[in-house]
């Protein structure tokens, strides 16, 4: 008997044929266990593979998905406590949409850019025509699996695999095998086009799919290897994909290339490797053939990599019994999510997109200065500007545009909030603002404005999130971040559905104020904008004076009133005086009291901020004498000010204070409060440089102590919603003020900084806690190298820089902290490159220079960018460009996102560093990463020229692969005429098929470039060509609603009633989409209404989905069939009811819809009603003759429906109307199990004082008091 310690290596496998697969590559066969407790439900196979024991198990029969891998996870990490890593072996379906991905090929989960190789997707049979959502990423396999994977990734390049030897090995040794697990035929490999759908029924492809769909491909010649092993991302569901549009979509958005149904079930609690044979094509041509194949080159696989495993990595891994609870945790959560409604889906999946979109732009929020603009706001003040003339014809649109503009300190930013508070109260016209802020990058650029405007429109509803969602998928749904002018672009599309309010104060805070007058003046000037207004706020300085008077009018240029402002500042300091808690404990005197009324009051000359600092220098007098020695010497403008502030700072703080502000001055982003309190707990003055825990000041808000005056205390909101301290400059003036002092000068102030970080790096400990107990640990493992590669010309500075980089303690605590190519990733585990590349990333020029002197190795690979040159080339470093290359890099070192070095630096359009590696022998024409090309990077980003320079230097004009498939697809994708232009003159096939839109003319109809579309049909473009996302042009571009574009293409040719793509037809587009028009001139120009396809099958089913009810009259008037079936609800009917929209589901059934047609994802209108909770129509539903007790879907009924997602009202109506409490089928077996399951108490007692058979059996759980047990819901139970 065999002891359950001794196995340290879990196999788990979904069905029988991966079970058998995984035996027969055993090397030992053990004998079963000693004991196995009485409540693991498994069956195990023991045996050795190398030098590792393992334990196979396998799920249930038919009883696949991730609550059941996590279940068998679970029984067997308890049974077997030492299992320390896991394998998920088995068989998977390709996406072969942009991999070339074949039958009996083998997937393995590989993190790569932001995901750990594996992701969630759910709710709802991912079944063509049908829905899903993604519901997380999951974290990645152990470091050593992931190294044993590229030790044998890099031995299959040199010598290829011995996969298939031996699986004929393993055949030959267990002859009854041989039928079912060899390869099938290439014959039997068959991929078809994604829009074509397997017809319903067991017959072959072959027969019932015939050859005409097929997509050719080259077979694999002799020097490749096949089957092939693929390393990427795996995404794993409850259901099976049959989808071929959901593929290819996600393959484009995510890059996924294989979809299985358990491991997200284990993937973030028991640490595993994920190896799938592929045996279909995730569509809905199933091939059971490939199956037994399929599995036994996983497991051969699985073999190869344990092999490659030494046992100490394995017994060093921490047990996963240890968070046997997690897992246990982790059944219950994913059977919580499974067994979600479909409406808190859609909820989940607004939000999440929202999340999505947030995560992707990153916009700066305004909301931090507009309320800290309040704070600092006295009752009162700002009244006058309200009251004037000017600004009250602003507010009624009689005047467009303000600028309002005034010196220092004069309180413009509290103007601004007064402004956004008045027209909250009074106004109905939307309201977005932007805060240009000196103290937080993101919040100097034209970039960050748009980014924040365009996140403003899109929370305001769903007529603007079309637009921004549209740019995001366009960006590989979020992998790729937007231009500016494609930001801009967006915001001005965004703008023309609303009447608009646009604040943007502080104009001179921004650092690039000629792109920010040139978008003002482009507002300004355009007649279709003229319903948006904006009022701006700032000093004025130069450039706003000679240019914004002609951008907006010389009358709207208004010079902030310094009477008015003096009047506020009386005001202000009168209520000082009476209101302030240190001047009230006082009892000035009321000849004091008039005195500073004066001296402060009448002494302003329009600078609130003068005032404000005089009054907090007063409130700190203990005496009266102190208070007219104070008000008899009282600075002239606010430099003497914050001087006198500076020399007032007490000696022992002196050298906290001044590091802590020379972070301030130069920090990216503002310093937490609790980042403030490590900065000054970290000792660099002293010969023994050092972070003492015991320097930590006791409250936080005890750091205004070190320079009170010069900084604040300003709360912001994190993503998250919870509040942060912050610690901000208290103005801008301080900065321009400190900017000018000698111990302030950016050179000095980087030393500190440097050296700041480096210390409290070297000096904090822990791993798994360390971010929370080491507040500042993550802002200084991202600050110290920019810091540092502007002072690493001082030797100190340099040494210390290779010392923290040559200790690998210090070294593998930063990599866990930060990775400059990982910077999204929070928790990026150890550093993935080398030493060198890292400092390549940084431009650490001179500690490259010693770290290669020292021997390291120039062309190590590592990192997401590979290697160092194509890290220092994507990074624009030119100077370590040639340090690199100099030192022997190699040129053409191929791998990683960009593939080599000239298409990682084609991307960004660097010139001199392209002219370098071309000079260097880059191949220009060399292929692999994100943009296949050097030349397709650059045409995408638009830099033409350097398209011109890959052209002059022989770039191969038609050169295929990458993302968009071609340079002039890619160009066309992201609106760059010019180079459009250039390319096609240089010989570019207009007509070459390929990449994500299928050819250059779709990518532009898609993207709503017109004047690209014109060049191209100019050029000869096949206004007809199939294929890509959108199946032709038309489609595209009725999607987007973009009439100019669609008449062109009319006119044209367009043949409007093409089929394929992802809506079927372009009349669908526009329907699901919601554009009116467009369905009125394609309807008058021949489109066939009725025509079938596409997700929603019809054009009438999208648009009764988005409730669009214009447009579903439109399509009644004009014959569409109101019956027609197909699609992911079957029927329109459905679509309505499924979405609450009851006014289409009357107008449905009034022009005869058949109220009980069964069909689609729901089984039928009442169900898709019942399951989210519309009681208003299924009372209409039933009226009009609905069969309550009709069978079908997921949930059986619509009675089971109702009862399981909560909603009483509805199953009282159904009950009431004759439905069957005992009614058989679905996935509870029963309306009782499916209320008891999700714990809906009330429906349980209704059910029951109806009939209910408490006893009943059948469905998931058996019975209903299982059902309540399992998930804890004891009062049920009772």
């Amino acid at each position: 008997m065999s002891d359950p310690s001794a196995y340290t290596v879990g196999w788990i496998c979904a069905v029988e044929t991966e079970l058998v697969a995984a035996q027969v590559f055993l090397d030992d066969e053990h004998t079963e266990p000693i004991e196995i407790p009485v409540n693991d439900n498994n069956n195990y196979t023991l045996g050795r593979i190398g030098p590792h024991n393992v334990v196979i198990a396998a799920l249930p029969h038919w009883q696949y998905g991730l609550t059941s891998a996590a279940n068998v996870a679970r029984d067997m990490v308890r049974s077997f406590p030492n299992v320390r890593i896991g394998l998920m072996v088995g068989i998977g379906g390709g996406v072969p949409t942009n991999h070339d991905i074949r039958l009996g090929d083998v997937v393995v989960s590989s993190p790569g850019y932001g995901n750990g190789g594996v992701f969630q997707y759910d709710y709802g049979i991912a079944m063509q025509g049908q829905g899903l959502s993604i519901t997380g990423t999951l974290n990645q396999a152990p470091v050593f699996c992931l190294t044993a994977m590229s030790t044998l990734k890099a031995r299959y390049m040199r010598k290829g695999h011995q996969l298939e030897e031996m699986i004929q090995s393993a055949i030959q040794s267990n002859h009854k095998l041989a039928k079912q697990f060899s390869r099938p035929h290439p014959s039997t490999d068959r991929l078809y086009e994604a829009d074509l759908i397997h017809a319903l029924g067991n017959a072959s492809c072959a027969t019932v799919c015939g050859e005409s769909r097929l997509i050719a491909r080259t077979p694999r010649q002799a020097d490749e290897d096949d089957p092939k092993v693929h390393y990427g991302l795996i995404a794993s569901g409850n259901q099976l994909m049959k989808d071929a549009g959901i593929r290819d979509r996600l393959s484009t958005e995510m890059d996924v290339i294989c979809f299985e149904m358990e491991a997200a079930g284990l993937s973030n609690h028991f640490p595993c490797v994920v190896i799938r044979g592929i045996c279909d094509y995730s569509d809905s041509h199933k091939n059971l053939e490939w199956q037994g194949y399929a599995a036994m080159v996983a497991a051969a696989y699985a073999k190869e990599l344990l092999l490659q495993i030494p046992p100490n990595k394995v017994e060093a891994e921490r047990r996963i019994s240890e968070t046997l609870d997690i897992i246990k945790e982790k059944v219950n959560e994913i059977e919580r999510a499974t067994f979600s409604t479909e409406a808190a889906v859609d909820h989940i999946k607004s939000d999440r997109q929202t999340e999505n979109i947030k995560r992707w732009l990153c916009p700066p929020d305004p909301s931090t200065n507009i309320n800290q603009a309040k704070k600092l706001r006295h009752e009162g003040t700002g009244q006058w500007l309200l009251n004037t003339t000017f600004f009250q014809s602003w507010c009624s649109g009689s005047v467009r545009h303000l600028w309002l503009y005034g010196f220092a300190g004069c309180g413009k930013t509290v103007l601004s909030a007064t402004v956004l508070d008045h027209l909250t109260k009074t106004n109905d016209k939307l309201l977005i603002s932007f805060y240009f802020d000196f103290s937080d990058i993101k919040k100097q650029t034209i970039d960050g404005m748009l980014r924040s405007l365009a996140f403003q429109m899109y929370e305001h509803g769903a007529a603007f999130k079309m637009h921004l969602d549209a740019l995001f998928q366009s960006h590989h749904g979020g992998r790729d971040q937007p231009s500016t002018n494609a930001l801009s672009e967006v915001v001005y599309t965004m703008f023309k559905g609303d009447k608009f309010f646009v604040v943007l104060d502080a104009l001179d805070e921004s650092t690039t104020r000629s792109e920010l007058l040139q978008w003002i003046g482009d507002i300004a000037s355009s007649p279709d904008l003229h319903h948006v207004q904006l009022l701006c706020t700032s000093r004025p300085e130069s450039e706003f004076q000679h240019d914004l008077p002609e951008l907006i009018g010389q009358g709207n240029c208004s010079l902030i009133d310094k009477q008015a402002v003096n009047a506020d500042v009386r005001a202000y300091v009168t209520s000082q005086l009476e209101n302030r808690r240190e001047f009230k404990i006082k009892s000035l005197s009321e000849d004091l009291f008039g005195l500073i009324q004066r001296k402060v009051g009448d002494g302003a000359d329009g600078m609130f901020r003068w005032a404000a600092c005089q009054m907090d220098s007063l409130a700190e007098c203990p005496n009266p004498r102190a208070i007219k020695n104070a008000l008899e010497r009282l600075p002239k403008d606010l430099k003497e000010t914050y001087h006198r502030m500076l020399q007032g700072i007490p000696e022992e703080l002196r050298n906290s204070a001044t590091r802590l502000l020379q972070f301030l001055v130069y920090s990216r982003r503002p310093l937490t409060v609790p980042e403030a309190v490590e900065v000054i707990a970290t000792e660099i003055e002293a010969d023994s440089r050092c972070f003492d825990i015991d320097n930590r000041v006791f409250d936080g808000n005890e750091v205004l102590r070190y320079c009170p005056g010069l900084m604040s205390i300003v709360e912001a909101a994190e993503r998250n919603g919870k509040i942060k301290k912050e610690l901000h400059l208290a103005h801008f003036s301080v900065k321009e003020f400190l900017e000018s002092q000698v111990d302030f000068e950016r050179l000095r102030a980087s030393i500190i900084i440097t050296q700041t970080c480096l210390t409290y790096l070297t000096d904090i400990t822990g791993t798994s806690n360390i971010k929370q107990d080491f507040p500042m640990a993550r802002f200084a493992a991202e600050t110290w190298t920019s810091h540092g590669a502007s002072v690493e010309s001082e030797w100190d500075v340099c040494r210390a820089m290779l010392m923290f980089l040559e200790e690998d303690k210090t070294f593998q605590r930063w990599g866990r902290l930060y990775q400059a190519d990982r910077s999204w990733d929070h928790d990026p585990g150890p550093p993935e490159g080398s030493r060198l590349y890292y400092a390549c990333l940084a431009g650490l020029v001179k500690v490259a220079q010693e770290l290669i002197v020292r021997g390291a190795d120039i062309n190590a690979q590592g990192g997401h960018y590979g290697n160092a040159l194509q890290g220092a080339s994507f990074y624009g470093h030119g100077e370590m460009v040639k340090l690199l290359l100099d030192n022997g890099a190699n040129v053409n070192a191929q791998g990683s996102r960009y593939g080599n070095a000239l298409q990682a630096s084609s991307s960004n359009g660097d010139r001199e560093i392209i002219k370098l590696l071309l000079d260097s022998g880059a191949n220009v024409n060399a292929q692999g990463g994100h943009y296949s090309s050097a030349l397709q990077g650059a045409s995408y980003n638009g830099h033409g020229e350097i398209v011109k320079l890959f052209l002059d230097n022989g770039a191969n004009v038609n050169a295929q692969g990458g993302e968009y498939g071609n340079a002039l697809q890619a160009a066309s994708c992201n609106g760059h005429g010019e180079t459009v232009k250039l390319l096609l003159d240089n010989g570019a096939n207009v007509n070459v098929q390929g990449g994500e839109y299928g050819n250059a003319l779709q990518a532009a109809s898609r993207n709503g470039h017109g004047e690209i579309v014109k060049l191209l049909l100019d050029n000869g473009a096949n206004v007809n060509a199939q294929g890509g996302r959108y199946g032709n042009a038309l489609q595209a571009s009725s999607s987007n609603g973009d009439h100019e574009i669609i008449k062109l293409l009319l006119d044209s040719g367009a043949n409007i009633n093409a089929q394929g793509g992802y809506y079927g037809n372009a009349l669908q587009g526009a329907s699901r989409n919601g554009h009116g028009e467009i369905m009125k001139l394609f309807l008058d120009n021949g489109a066939n209404v009725n025509a079938q396809g596409g997700y929603y099958g019809n054009a009438l089913q999208a648009a009764s989905h988005n409730g669009h009810g214009e447009i579903v009259k439109l399509l009644l008037d004009n014959g569409a069939n109101i019956n027609a079936q197909g699609g992911y609800y079957g029927n329109a009917l459905q679509g309505a009811s499924r979405n609450g929209h009851g006014e289409i589901v009357k107008l449905f059934l009034d022009n005869g819809a058949n109220v009980n047609a069964q069909g689609g994802y729901y089984g039928n209108a009442l169900q898709a009603a019942s399951h989210n909770g519309y009681g208003e129509i299924v009372k209409l539903l039933l009226d009009n003759g609905a069969n309550v007790n009709a069978q079908d879907s997921y949930y059986g009924n619509a009675l089971q429906e109702a009862s399981s997602n909560g909603y009483g009202e509805i199953v009282k109506l159904l009950l009431d109307n004759g439905a069957n409490v005992n009614a058989q089928g679905g996935k509870y077996g029963n309306a009782l199990q499916a209320s008891s399951s999700n714990g809906h108490g009330e429906i349980v007692k209704l059910l029951l004082d109806s009939g209910a058979n408490i006893n009943a059996q059948g469905g998931y759980y058996g019975n209903a008091l299982q059902a309540a047990s399992s998930n804890g819901h004891g009062e049920i139970v009772k």
